[in-house]
């Protein structure tokens, strides 16, 4: 396939996937390694295309209003890298952590590998710790680094006395 070629696929599973879960079965190879900032709870997942539908039925009841968008898109060879951000509000149970109905935006980065005219393997980081933070699972970065500052100026206060 060409450049293009490859960068219209990854642009389908953005673009078509979501509202049409059965495209997966044309754009995913059968088996398809997904390396995530998840790795060490799934350090080797194999994904298929009806995982990926799953995910996305996972997905459509978990953040209402979602809104994923490619903010870049590089290619070369038989890769495909994608910047993207993604919007949403948390609708459902997600971590054991009921609804909040806060929103949601973060961003991050696939890297596509094409093989015979399918998505062939994933590799996807994003900013959970923003996530995180906006749903209140985990405080606030400025928060956390206050926490920090007053333990070590106590911690030098207490040695010095």
């Amino acid at each position: 396939m060409t450049i293009t070629e490859n960068k219209t696929l990854v642009r389908r599973y953005f673009e078509e996937a979501f509202y049409n879960p059965e495209i997966c079965d044309q754009i995913f190879a059968p088996q398809i390694p997904w390396h995530t900032i998840n790795r060490a709870i799934h350090p080797n997942f194999i994904s298929t295309p009806q995982d990926e539908k799953a995910a996305l039925a996972r997905h459509q009841t978990l953040w209402g209003g979602w809104s994923e968008a490619i903010d870049e898109m590089i290619a070369e060879g038989d890769r495909v890298m994608v910047r993207w951000s993604f919007n949403g509000s948390h609708q459902g149970e997600y971590l054991g952590i009921p609804p909040t109905h806060k929103p949601v935006s973060f961003a991050g980065i696939y890297i596509f590998r094409i093989q015979d005219g399918r998505i062939a393997e994933v590799w996807n980081l994003w900013d959970q710790l923003g996530e995180w933070q906006q749903l209140g699972i985990l405080p606030d970065t400025g928060e956390l680094l206050t926490q920090a500052k007053v333990r070590v100026v106590n911690s030098i206060s207490s040695s010095e006395d």
